[in-house]
């Protein structure tokens, strides 16, 4: 009968084990290492990113706010010559078709800042704020727009509301067009036509003090948006410095 005999296993040492339990920590050390390393530099390609976009947007909001100025300066202007035409002499004719040609405008025109919020929108939505290492860069983008939400769109808010009381109780003294003007459009009255309604006082000095409500408003507009102009040409210098974009 054959007799099998167990192969003879020597038994590890110490030692041995120990190297084992070495080389298996330092290979997931080194992967955690080389993971985290993966993900730094990841998220630092997507900071710089959303941090181009954001200065891009921020001289978009600076190139269109060029355009509203002049924009708003033209219906300061045309508020200013409608009001400067005494209400009472509104029975006359030639007064009449003054008022008209200056008030047609700020009836047609409503001019407000929005800015662009691309990146911002992106960045809450796909939750980008953690990966924006910069904290001083993070509470100026965060203090730049509480200011627009709290103080400019609070005040475009109130403008709007202005600008719908003035359409209103134009409406009740004026035929007013069913047309949009531009600003370089000019007006002209067909001739036959009678444009105001009515010569009541109390509605005409109704009306008047709505201008004068939907002026104040939008040179308080004027005044936020040159703030928030300054606010972004700053930010945009302070973040092409902290990220050398240029």
């Amino acid at each position: 009968m054959e007799v099998h005999h167990h192969p003879h296993v020597e038994k590890k040492n110490f030692k041995e084990y120990f190297l084992e339990f070495l080389m298996i920590f330092l290979a997931v050390t080194l992967g955690f290492f080389a993971e985290n390393i993966r993900e730094n530099i990841s998220n630092h390609e997507k900071e710089i990113n959303y941090m181009k976009g954001f200065v891009q947007d921020l001289k978009e909001d600076t190139t269109e706010m060029s355009h509203i100025f002049f924009k708003q300066y033209f219906l300061l202007n045309q508020m200013d010559s409608a009001l400067s035409i005494p209400v009472e002499r509104l029975n006359n004719a030639n007064a009449q078709d003054s008022f008209y040609h200056h008030y047609v405008y700020f009836y047609s025109l409503l001019s407000e800042f929005i800015p662009y919020d691309n990146t911002l929108t992106q960045l809450r939505n796909a939750g980008g704020f953690s990966v924006i290492r910069q904290k001083d860069v993070l509470d100026s983008i965060g203090e730049l727009n509480l200011y627009y939400l709290d103080l400019l769109k609070s005040d475009n808010d109130y403008y709007n509301t202005y600008y719908l009381r003035v359409t209103d109780a134009g409406a009740k003294v004026i035929k007013c067009p069913p047309f949009i003007v531009t600003i370089n459009e000019d007006v002209k009255i067909p001739n036959d036509s009678e444009v105001f309604i009515t010569g009541k006082l109390s509605l005409l000095q109704q009306l008047y003090s709505y201008i004068n409500m939907e002026k104040g408003q939008l040179l308080q507009c004027l005044d936020r948006e040159v703030i928030y102009r300054d606010k972004a040409v700053k930010l945009i210098g302070y973040i092409n410095k902290k990220y050398r974009l240029e």
